[in-house]
């Protein structure tokens, strides 16, 4: 009896400690359960873009837009027939379709499946109109001071010339959608010039007026692409019809270059005019585009390379665009700037090779 209390105190402190490592070792699973279930959980995409040997791509657009720009309104057919009542018809200036393109060079990095490319868009346009007053209408230009004449004609041109360089990339959501959001930079230059001539002024034979309106910019962009599969035919499925819809945006610091220059030439030989300074503006320009289509691409080569063709209807609108000054009848009575919008849209037509 003596021994059985003596061993039963030995043991004691050996089971107190048996039963003290086990708690800490439920703490620690318990703990370590705890972080577990709270860590947040990484999600791994697939990669959608295409494949190819060297991972190299080049990409070619053909552009046929057209241009509308706010505030075009140049001048005001007035019918003085009737006393009492004066019937006006404006005149405001079309843009006519003209074709453009736009052509690039992008790499497929290894690094979280990104891409990078650089490309260019050059599209030029131009628009006319002119009028015509027979005695005693006349008509009165909006742009150039207010001066009536019998007969006026406008040319606008447009030049359109942009950097784009982006990073981004492309990933499976599901089965049919992917999608490639992107950053990068944009930079280039939008010029307009205007040229109207009034010819049979009153109190002058002509006059002559050359307007300028050079904008260049670079800033951030950003946005994001989407191809959403319709299907797969061929033996081995390998070619893939798709819709797709791209959209984003920029915020650029820009510098305006403004002129103005208007010429009159009495009919006895006397010259009058003015050149106004002092019209350039630094501002900041946003801008937005998207597109919309039908695509198709297809592997090759045992699929060793890639092509894609889509075919879509592209918007880019562009802020603030217009920043002409418009001229009232004297420098006394004002000046204003017109302070409108650009926007470019058409169709285009998308050529890729992934070699």
């Amino acid at each position: 009896m003596k021994y059985t209390v003596m061993l039963s105190l030995l043991a004691l402190p050996l089971c107190l400690c048996a039963e003290g490592e086990i708690s800490a070792v439920e703490r620690t699973t318990t703990k370590n359960r705890q972080q577990t279930q709270t860590r947040p959980t990484r999600v791994s995409l697939d990669s959608a873009r295409p494949e190819s040997d060297n991972g190299w791509y080049l990409f070619a657009d053909a552009l046929y837009w057209h241009a509308d720009i706010g505030s075009t309104d140049w001048a005001l057919k007035q019918d003085l027939t009737s006393p009492a009542i004066s019937k006006n018809r404006q005149r405001s200036l079309n843009f006519k379709w003209d074709w453009g393109f736009r052509a690039g060079l992008g790499a497929n990095m290894n690094h979280g499946m990104w891409d990078t490319n650089l490309y260019y868009t050059w599209f030029r346009t131009s628009g006319r109109s002119s009028v015509h007053a027979v005695v005693p209408d006349v008509v009165l230009p909006i742009l150039l001071e207010d001066a009536s004449c019998q007969r006026a004609k406008i040319r606008w041109k447009i030049h359109f010339s942009m950097f784009d360089w982006e990073l981004g990339g492309w990933y499976y959501i599901n089965d049919v959608l992917a999608i490639r959001p992107h950053v990068g930079l944009k930079g280039g230059w939008i010029n307009q010039n205007v040229r109207e001539s009034l010819t049979q002024v009153t109190g002058g034979d002509t006059a002559t007026g050359r307007l300028g309106n050079n904008f260049w910019g670079v800033g951030p962009s950003f946005g994001v692409n989407t191809l959403w599969v319709l299907g797969n035919a061929g033996e081995r499925n390998q070619h893939r019809f798709s819709l797709f819809g791209d959209c984003g945006g920029a915020l650029m610091y820009g510098h305006f270059h403004v002129k103005y220059r208007a010429r009159f030439v009495s009919s006895t030989g006397a010259i009058t005019g003015d050149d106004i300074k002092g019209l350039n503006r630094n501002l900041a320009v946003a801008m937005l585009q998207g597109i919309f289509g039908l695509s198709w691409d297809t592997g090759f080569n045992q699929n060793r390379n890639h092509f894609t063709f889509r075919l879509g209807y592209e918007l880019q609108y562009w802020f603030r665009q217009n920043q002409l000054l418009k001229r009232t009848s004297s420098l006394t009575d004002g000046t204003f700037r017109l302070s409108d919008d650009l926007a470019l849209q058409g169709v285009t037509a998308d050529f890729r090779f992934d070699f």
